[in-house]
């Protein structure tokens, strides 16, 4: 019952970047923040982290076509970068920050 109520399972939205760039969008976006904390604390240091369509889909239940829906928002807003690289082909992420504090405020 505990995890249910847990910190983990809960999404922090901003508002005014809801308001600004849709529902959808903010809440992947929180996702992807909320990975980019995981991978710095585990030493990640030049901002690009990956993250799974499916692991994705499972945290936010946007499935894939709401997430690249919201992935080219967030993309043309200049909110995130998106590359794929590796073998097998990942998608990874870097976050905006600057601009990212700019629409918080």
């Amino acid at each position: 019952m505990k995890h249910l109520l847990s910190s983990s399972a809960f999404i922090v939205l901003n508002k005014q970047l809801a308001k600004q760039v849709g529902l959808k969008e903010a809440i992947l976006l929180a996702d992807l923040i909320s990975k980019e904390e995981y991978f710095i604390s585990k030493g990640m240091t030049d901002g690009w982290f990956f993250n799974t369509e499916a692991n994705i889909e499972e945290d936010t239940t946007l499935n894939s076509y709401h997430q690249r829906k919201c992935l080219r928002t967030l993309k043309k807003e200049g909110l995130i970068e998106v590359k794929r690289k590796g073998i097998p082909a990942k998608q990874y992420f870097k976050i905006n920050e600057q601009l990212l504090i700019r629409i918080k405020k």
